[in-house]
């Protein structure tokens, strides 16, 4: 294990001065998984948090690890997903993929460490994010056409946005998530800001410009804190739920160790352990961090 304190490394001065209030982070490497992913996306930790489901997007199948070692027990999804990006589970269990090559959020049972394909919702543009909301809803993000699709008892109930950069128009939107009270917050990646959405999904709040996200990917929500994988900066950025800045994690360059990514595409987060998928070194790594003194 290494021990590595972590201070930001960035550019651009609205940014450096966000970052100068925050404080370091301390990580220490706990685990490192890299065999045999290609390009992994996000991923959904099963229902009793003992396993992870890693989208590995370029194998187009979903790998299943254990969630502390992060060694490989399973594939799931091969022969029937196209480069799948996202991960979640509904209420139900049920393993939900934005299965972005087929168009569609693919919907697995899962038995042990394998799943059967037992439906699907369709009709998407290039999905590449899914979220299950309080009441059961289901929102995808459509990359392609700019918009979220929302579906209610396996229907499509109605589609919010489009293509655009004004409110509630998205530029290739990548992940959504929901939070406890149905708090919905999309990653509008190609506008480099998260918009933040009611449950009735009207515009709440959009992120501060000073940020100067690059690109952001996915994002977990975790009680009052988000982390967000801000791909082209290199970086992750702990976040407060009104979306001000606590904590920054990365060089900002790219790279490879403890502390340095290459476009890292998400994180997930329990208490005081990440797991950081760092997308192009093809690999996931599991810290345990804690705000520097």
């Amino acid at each position: 294990m290494r021990l590595v304190h972590l201070l930001a490394s960035i550019t651009g001065v609205a940014l450096a001065t966000l970052a100068a209030a925050a404080p370091g982070v301390t990580v220490t490497q706990q685990a490192e998984q890299a065999s045999g992913l290609s390009r992994p996306h996000d991923g959904a930790f099963s229902p009793d948090g003992t396993r992870i489901y890693l989208t590995d997007m370029a194998n187009s199948r979903i790998s299943v690890l254990d969630a502390m070692s992060l060694a490989t027990l399973g594939h799931i999804g091969e022969g029937e997903l196209s480069y799948p990006h996202d991960a979640e589970f509904d209420a139900a269990g049920r393993l939900l993929v934005a299965d972005t090559g087929n168009g569609r959020i693919a919907i697995y049972s899962l038995s042990g460490v394998g799943g059967a394909l037992v439906g699907e919702l369709g009709g998407l543009s290039a999905p590449e994010g899914v979220a299950v909301m309080p009441d059961g809803r289901v929102v995808a993000t459509n990359t392609g056409s700019g918009e979220l699709s929302v579906f209610r008892d396996g229907q499509l109930e109605r589609k919010v946005g489009g293509y655009g950069t004004g409110e509630l128009g998205f530029v290739r939107p990548h992940d959504v998530d929901a939070a406890a009270d149905g708090t919905l917050y999309v990653v509008d990646s190609g506008n480099h800001r998260i918009q933040v959405l009611a449950p009735d999904l009207t515009l709440q709040a959009v992120s501060d410009p000073a940020l100067g996200l690059n690109e952001p990917k996915y994002l977990t929500i975790e009680g009052d804190r988000i982390w967000l994988a801000d791909e082209y900066n290199h970086r992750l950025l702990l976040l407060t739920r009104g979306l001000s800045l606590e904590a920054v994690l990365g060089s900002g360059q790219a790279g490879r160790d403890a502390d340095v990514f290459r476009k890292p595409e998400a994180v997930l987060s329990r208490g005081k352990r990440l797991w950081v998928v760092d997308t192009y070194n093809d690999r996931i790594l599991r810290l345990d961090w804690s705000l520097a003194d």
